[in-house]
């Protein structure tokens, strides 16, 4: 009788079956004649079965490092978790000297990567940005200094939102937080210097807005809309309840209520007045501007100790002019000499200067009016839905635009009447959408809705267009009689083909699309994490972006100049896109979405083939 069978016979606890199959798999392993081959220097070795007919059986080596030598490698002969049948088979194995990979550049400068701009403030140093929401990979609050270079970042949780900014005597305030927070449910606050977090008085993180209120009122609004800090007082508007709320910034305590039309964007300067009981008598007071219902810009002059509003004005703007955010310059002896920049809502989508004695004529306007485009060539001098406004040390006018595609924030000159643009910054378009790089031009490329082309020398992107607006869940590119046609599959409904006009530029297609042409490499996902290197005929040339305890077979070749961290865990939904001349490139990333160049492909050569027999014995 089989030892084997006799074993199964005798022992018939279901742990001992298991321990059984497993020697029995071990005995079929050692039946099974090891593969030898000779390699003439160091490489990879990558080495595939097939069976009599020449179909595919299984992969035995995937980008090993073997050195210069005779080599010998057994295996288990198994395939998909089966032992393979009896019979003849062959096999064949490559060698490449090791792919590298090499960062040409990324889309996305900094901040949330799945929420556009939504707060801006400044003080005498830097520009604190925020964004409506950022993953666990991204940023929801950044600060730089007025040249755009980064001082700190700061995120909370998996997902965590910021809804509104302010700075005062060096704190930060963020208006939002992780998860349900992020749309204004909390206010905590940030050394402005350096990001760490400042604790209220008794020790927490976070002061909740519905914690403002008594426990048995009935409707309190569980989120505030915007806010405003100066001279230790935070100002928190509540359009639907038509009030602003006053609270200390040091101790968060609840000071004061301030009721009248809805309240909207809100700012506030440190100034000084005298009062009716007390007149000559210089104290402490806050000029404060706000958005009002209908175009309305209202204004308070109210001083401390007690809160006290002096006096109130509303003043409209020109009529369906909506503001939708709002920031004072000015002197601060001399509240009446103050200029408020206000943000436009539709159909305007531009930036104003007014004073505030005079706020029938604008004295500065930004931007196109109209705002962007929704489909095209990108046009840097429109913005578009203007969420919040920020002057730097500078003088420069930073705006945060509400618009996702793309997500930007836009930087423009003050001193003329007719506000230049400057620059911009994008934020991540995260891994939610597909990305793809043209195909005769690894420079150029698609990520989040848009067209992008890459600066090798610096990295950067500079946005070419708008191409799409629809939600997708796969693209490609193809190429007929030098047209270049780009074919999305959206989320639901059919196909949507584009034709390639210019940069940025892509018009709608009736014509015939050629079938997708089958590619000799393509990414493979492991269950490890890392992505496989595969050639068309199944090779696993190398595995990389492999998970912690899986690294990748492949070295991060960085543009000089540049500094960058390390490849991160996981990078998303890789694509790759192999040019005429065999070059091949790669999009990847979670967050920010780099081009990359896969190298060392051109050293992928034949190593030996061979024919090897599993015999009936085995099973």
């Amino acid at each position: 009788m089989n030892p084997i069978n006799r074993y199964f016979k005798t022992v018939s606890a279901p742990g001992m079956r298991v321990c059984g199959l497993l020697l029995m798999m071990a005995l079929c392993a050692r039946a099974v004649e090891p593969i030898r081959f000779h390699t003439d220097k160091p490489g990879y070795v990558s080495l595939n079965l097939y069976r009599a007919d020449g179909t595919f059986a299984r992969q035995i080596l995937t980008g090993k490092r073997f050195a210069a030598g005779n080599h010998e490698t057994s295996w288990d002969g198994i395939a998909d978790g089966s032992q393979l049948p009896p019979g003849d088979y062959t096999w064949r194995a490559v060698i490449h000297d090791g792919l590298s990979l090499h960062l040409r550049g990324w889309v996305g400068d900094w901040g949330g990567d799945l929420g556009p701009p939504s707060a801006a403030a400044a003080d005498d140093d830097k520009v604190y940005l925020g964004w409506s929401l950022a993953s666990a990979v991204a940023d929801s609050v950044v600060a730089c200094d007025p040249a755009g270079n980064i001082r700190w970042t700061h995120h909370r949780g998996a997902l965590s939102g910021c809804h509104a900014l302010a700075v005062d005597a060096g704190v930060l305030f963020v208006l939002g937080g992780e998860g349900a927070n992020a749309e204004g449910g909390a206010l905590y606050k940030l050394n402005a210097k350096y990001g760490s977090p400042i604790h209220w008085p008794d020790g927490s993180t976070d002061l909740k807005i519905t914690s403002l209120w008594p426990a048995d009122q009935k409707d309190s609004p569980a989120q505030a809309d915007f806010m405003s800090v100066k001279n230790g007082r935070i100002y928190l508007s509540f359009t639907l309840g038509n009030f602003i709320a006053i609270l200390d910034a040091k101790t968060g305590a609840y000071l004061q209520t301030i009721v009248g039309s809805p309240p909207g964007a809100i700012d506030s300067a440190g100034t000084k007045c005298d009062t009716p009981d007390k007149p000559n008598v210089l104290v402490d007071a806050d000029f404060i501007t706000m958005a009002l219902k209908g175009g309305e810009l209202g204004k308070l002059l109210l001083v401390h100790d007690p809160i006290w509003v002096i006096a109130s004005e509303h003043t409209p703007l020109d009529h369906d002019q909506e503001i939708t955010a709002l920031s004072m310059i000015g002197d601060g002896a001399k509240h009446h000499m103050h200029d408020v920049f206000i943000g436009l809502g539709p159909p305007f989508h531009q930036v104003q200067a007014r004073s505030v004695l005079n706020t029938d004529v604008p004295t500065y306007t930004a931007g196109k009016e109209g705002g962007r485009i929704s489909q095209g060539a990108w046009q840097n001098d429109r913005m578009s839905f203007i969420r919040a406004l920020a002057l730097d040390a500078e003088g420069k006018l930073w705006v945060a635009e509400g618009d996702a595609t793309p997500r930007r924030t836009s930087v423009w000159m003050t001193n003329a009447a007719e506000g230049k643009f400057a620059r911009e910054f994008f934020a991540p378009p995260g891994s939610t959408s597909p990305a793809i790089i043209h195909p005769l031009d690894p420079c150029v490329m698609i990520a989040g809705g848009c067209e992008w082309r890459i600066d090798p020398h610096t990295g950067r992107a500079t946005c070419l267009g708008i191409v799409s607006r629809e939600p997708v869940r796969a693209m490609r590119f193809a190429v007929e009689n030098n047209h270049v046609l780009l074919v999305l599959t959206p989320l639901d409904g059919p196909e949507i083909v584009l034709e390639r006009a210019g940069d940025g530029d892509y018009q709608p297609h009736t014509g015939s699309v050629p079938a997708p042409t089958p590619s000799k490499l393509q990414l493979i996902a492991s269950p490890d994490g890392s992505w496989q290197v595969t050639t068309a005929d199944s090779f696993a040339l190398a595995g990389i972006f492999g998970k912690s305890g899986a690294k990748p077979r492949t070295t991060l070749a960085l543009p000089p100049g540049d500094e960058w961290p390390h490849l991160p865990d996981a990078a998303g939904t890789p694509t790759l896109t192999q040019m005429p001349d065999g070059k091949v490139f790669l999009t990847a990333g979670r967050s920010r979405i780099w081009n990359l160049e896969l190298t060392g492909l051109a050293t992928l050569r034949p190593l030996a083939d061979g024919k090897i027999t599993i015999p009936a014995s085995v099973h």
